[in-house]
């Protein structure tokens, strides 16, 4: 859950992230843009923290079934995003399912709510090399690390 302050910050860490990780490639830029988009929205939605109105709720509709198959990034990576797309989505449940856990639960929940992040590391390899792969993966990981509990 976050104030509409820290989203505009959170939104900044993703803007750069995403430049990064998708290189000169618009594609993947526009595949990274709705992803982010879709998984705001769906958290929104489970944690009620946020009102999602029916025009967000078409709009990521449409992303899901009309824009993001089309998208030739995607459309070429398939079979790699695919992948990625079910442990994101697997860990995030998870995370979920344990965030009122005991401490040990906790500890994890904080792990694997985050494990969307794991994509920019591999729209990274597949835009550009391994080398911006790994360059991406410490930035992510730094931009993105948080205090136990926040």
């Amino acid at each position: 859950m976050t104030t509409p302050k820290e989203r505009l910050g959170n939104n900044v860490v993703a803007e750069k992230l995403a430049r990064m990780c998708a290189g000169e490639n618009q594609d993947a830029l526009d595949y990274l843009y709705m992803i982010s988009s879709i998984t705001r929205v769906i958290d929104d939605i489970y944690d009620q923290d946020q009102v999602v109105n029916r025009d967000t709720l078409l709009s990521i509709l449409e992303m899901l079934f009309i824009k993001l198959p089309i998208n030739p990034f995607y459309i070429s990576n398939q079979d790699a995003l695919v992948s990625q797309h079910i442990s994101m989505w697997n860990a995030w449940m998870a995370a979920n399912a344990w965030e009122d856990g005991d401490k040990t639960e906790q500890i994890y929940a904080h792990v694997w709510r985050d494990t969307l992040h794991e994509l920019c590391p591999i729209v990274a390899l597949l835009t550009q090399d391994y080398e911006a792969m790994k360059h991406v993966s410490n930035e992510m990981r730094y931009l993105y690390k948080k205090d136990l509990g926040d």
